[in-house]
């Protein structure tokens, strides 16, 4: 089965519940240049992935090639999924990928996505229709005015919105034409640059100053341009902006609890994870964060480590996420501490004899140790981050010391910090910052941070 999915606009916010479905579930994710990389992430890890974005001038792969690669795959594997941005049958070519399955007798679904013709000015404030100003909608693609094809004077005498895909490079023309057709030098005009994404741009002006517009704002594609007098109304709610940068967990979690918030990715911390031994004959592992769970039960599993010999192991959680994630493996945490840090934890531990097992990261709390002995420190994983964002938010979230360190020795914070913790903190003040500190260790004592102080 093939399914033409419409990963909507910008960010991963924008695709529908079924279309993040069929991508976390397919074989084969065929995709194009403008969908967002977290909806590329959430596929299964032995997904095949292939490229087949396109750009204006820069086309890496023909049509007729697409079109094979859909074909193959789609007679040979279980599910597929061709994730185009917007939408499939909006200036897509969603529709001669149709004609091409129905041709070679394919099965396949479309999943309609939200275009940009429409979503780009309705999250900017402008409405495409409105009752008392716009009675209709003409979305045109702005990538062949040269041809000569759209009729200009059929559309200079409407009086509703026209929306042009794909036109910056011929605004000259577009707005010459229009203009010679009927429409006002005066019309309102707006040039929305990678709507959806934490780098969207709006620009408004008129018809007549819209090259000047372009050329004097360097506005580059994507964007979509909005005419008409729709462009004038501002019916947006200022919405404060959120960075957070973390694994892909912790960004999900978090997002998921920031729907009041425009959420904007800084970066995706990534897990290398080590090869170790762990002596089963101990009495206490120790864990220290969601991901040293993971990584711990991989360990297990990889290596088949029969469950039963963790029967006799008491297991000491720094928190209550490092508590949940350890719990949907079946295994609950027999110690931990009121106050989620590495500090209590060790006053937790310093009561309880026996051999213990510490399983962490490579740059872990050493206050962890403060107040324990009989114990065997094992680094069994490492954090690092290669796509970093450098964007001003009202507030930035750390989750961790290593996603300080990877964001701020690259980029400058202007908005209100939150740690998630005191030794993260204690990191962010060593690069000159005061940040608010979440009264728990876990994504709650975040949100419960922010709306505090939204609340002040």
């Amino acid at each position: 089965m093939v399914y033409l999915v419409g990963s909507g606009m910008g960010s991963i916010k924008y695709i529908s519940v079924y279309g993040l479905y069929l991508v976390k579930s397919c074989d084969v994710l065929i995709y194009d240049r403008l969908v967002d990389e977290k909806i590329i992430e959430a596929a299964k890890n032995d997904c095949i992935k292939i490229y087949a974005g396109k750009s204006s001038g820069a086309h890496s792969m023909k049509q007729s090639e697409i079109n094979d690669i859909i074909v193959k795959y789609g007679k040979s594997c279980k599910n597929v999924v061709r994730l185009k941005g917007g939408d499939p049958f909006v200036f897509g070519r969603g529709g001669e990928e149709a004609e091409v399955l129905i041709e070679n007798n394919i099965p396949f679904e479309v999943v309609p996505g939200i275009t940009s013709a429409v979503g780009a000015a309705e999250i900017c404030g402008i409405p495409v229709t409105h009752r008392s100003i716009s009675q209709d909608l003409h979305v045109v693609t702005g990538h062949t005015a040269e041809n000569n094809t759209v009729n200009y004077k059929a559309l200079g005498q409407m009086n509703g919105t026209i929306v042009f895909l794909m036109g910056i490079k011929n605004i000259g023309k577009i707005a010459c034409d229009l203009i010679n057709g009927g429409k006002s030098e005066n019309t309102p005009t707006a040039f929305i640059e990678k709507a959806g994404t934490e780098h969207q741009r709006l620009f408004k002006t008129t018809l007549k100053n819209a090259a000047d517009c372009v050329r004097e704002n360097n506005i580059e594609p994507p964007a979509v341009i909005v005419i008409g007098q729709c462009v004038n109304m501002d019916l947006k709610w200022n919405i404060k902006s959120v960075g957070i940068i973390g694994t892909l967990s912790f960004k999900e979690r978090l997002s998921k609890r920031l729907l009041n918030y425009n959420v904007v990715d800084l970066g995706t911390l990534k897990i290398k994870k080590y090869d170790f031994k762990i002596d089963m004959d101990c009495e206490y592992i120790v864990l220290t964060s969601r991901n040293g769970v993971n990584v711990f039960m991989d360990h297990i599993f990889e290596n088949k480590i029969d469950i039963r010999r963790l029967s006799n192991i008491k297991f000491a959680v720094i928190g209550k996420g490092t508590y949940d994630a350890l719990s949907e493996y079946g295994i609950y945490g027999d110690i931990m501490p009121e106050k989620y840090t590495a500090l209590e934890l060790s006053k937790a531990l310093s009561r309880c004899k026996g051999k213990k097992i510490i399983l962490r990261a490579e740059k872990g709390s050493e206050d962890l140790f403060k107040y324990i002995d009989n114990y065997e420190d094992i680094k069994i994983y490492d954090i690092y981050c290669d796509n970093i964002k450098n964007i001003d938010t009202d507030y930035v979230i750390f989750g961790s010391s290593s996603a300080v360190n990877s964001y701020c020795e690259k980029c400058k914070i202007k908005g209100k910090i939150i740690a998630i913790g005191e030794v993260t903190a204690r990191c962010v003040e060593k690069y000159g910052y005061s940040p608010y500190i979440a009264n728990e260790y876990s994504v709650d004592g975040i949100v419960k941070k922010l709306e505090e102080i939204e609340n002040e």
